[in-house]
């Protein structure tokens, strides 16, 4: 839920930014943990996301304490709702990060070779 906020704000402040994911799809721990009974540990109005009014209108939670499918699909949807996605490169593996002082940059590399 992290990623997609710090992508949103960092949007909104201006910066150029691309995302790197391992999985194929958006949620991050709502992605990967599939498993019976996965869910919140706290009422689920506390986890939407606060910086869009209108999000919080939108979305209506099934449960006080959604479950994986649920948490997911709302994850997928704040994607599309601020179309996300296209700063995301999926199927992506970090193998280092190393941030360059005199370009103020990160230089990025996957396992697979992508550099960005």
């Amino acid at each position: 839920m992290t990623g997609l906020y710090a992508l949103y704000k960092m949007r909104e402040l201006g910066f150029s930014v691309q995302v790197l994911d391992e999985a194929t799809g958006v949620g991050g721990t709502w992605y990967w943990n599939r498993y019976p009974g996965c869910r919140f540990d706290s009422e689920s109005y506390s986890y939407g996301y606060s910086f869009s009014e209108e999000l919080l209108q939108e979305w209506d939670w099934k449960e006080h304490y959604s479950g994986q499918p649920e948490n997911e699909r709302y994850l997928n949807y704040v994607a599309d709702k601020f179309d996300l996605r296209k700063d995301i490169r999926f199927k992506t593996r970090v193998k280092s990060a190393t941030f360059v002082d005199d370009e103020n940059v990160w230089h990025i590399e996957g396992i697979d070779g992508y550099r960005v």
